[in-house]
């Protein structure tokens, strides 16, 4: 079957309930898209669905990208081969494309660059040096060796933040029709707080959170990215909170 068409039956098994020849199928489509993050990312869910968890995290580990592997297998690569112009410029970009992901990458960075990332941005107050205030949420930081080891973001209330627009930092997506509306409340600072946590590009962290929403996923720990995330529940009597975590 060409790559089409394998989507195409994946899809259909996955909707019919077919997890496990869902997942066999994007196996096979995957092998022919290596690059495409999308299958791994589909292929990590029909596993979910049908109980893998340790392998629908792997799937969507490859689904988030590891351009620093790819760069240094591509490397080794042309040692063997000699000057290859095409490959010698795919590794300019996975290059810098890493270095871009270690400079926003909050885990095992100072301190002070917390305050400075579009995750505080405008949406957050500084109450202490480790802690910060939205209305919506408290964004948090525990400090290893000088470094930031774990944040957490923890949402007032997530019922609440799914059923508002997003006025902080101007997500959005896409509608039946094709119109881009905002994002709701929740998904959007979920979205930027793995995005920079990780140092993953934005799609690669809604990937991420559509995948840790899955009921299967269940609160982790999950090993994605080089990082242990999952979720935090706190509180009870009707009083919970739910947040999102990432740790070194």
């Amino acid at each position: 079957m060409s790559l089409a068409e394998l989507l195409a039956s994946a899809r259909a098994a996955f909707k019919a309930g077919e997890a496990r020849k869902a997942a066999d199928l994007f196996a096979r489509a995957q092998a022919l898209a290596p690059r495409d993050p999308e299958i791994p990312h589909e292929r990590g869910l029909a596993l979910l669905e049908a109980g893998e968890v340790g392998l629908a995290a792997r799937a969507q580990g490859e689904a988030l990208g590891d351009d620093r592997g790819a760069a240094d297998e591509l490397r080794r690569l042309l040692e063997q081969l000699g000057p290859q112009p095409a490959l010698s410029a795919r590794l300019l970009g996975l290059e810098a494309s890493a270095q871009r992901a270690a400079a926003r990458r909050l885990l095992g960075a100072p301190p002070a660059r917390l305050g400075h990332s579009p995750l505080v941005g405008t949406a957050f107050v500084r109450s202490d040096p480790l802690r910060f205030h939205a209305p919506f949420a408290e964004l948090s930081a525990a400090v290893q060796g000088g470094a930031i080891a774990r944040l957490d973001l923890v949402f007032a209330s997530m019922d609440a933040s799914m059923a508002r627009s997003d006025l902080s930092y101007g997500g959005t997506t896409e509608d039946e029709h094709g119109r881009r509306v905002p994002l709701d409340e929740f998904s959007a600072a979920a979205i930027v707080f793995l995005s920079e946590s990780l140092g993953v590009e934005p799609i690669r962290a809604r990937r991420l959170l559509s995948f840790l929403l899955t009921e299967e996923c269940g609160t982790g720990p999950h090993r994605l990215a080089g990082a242990q995330l999952g979720w935090t529940i706190a509180g009870g009597n009707g009083t919970r909170q739910y947040g999102l975590y990432t740790a070194a």
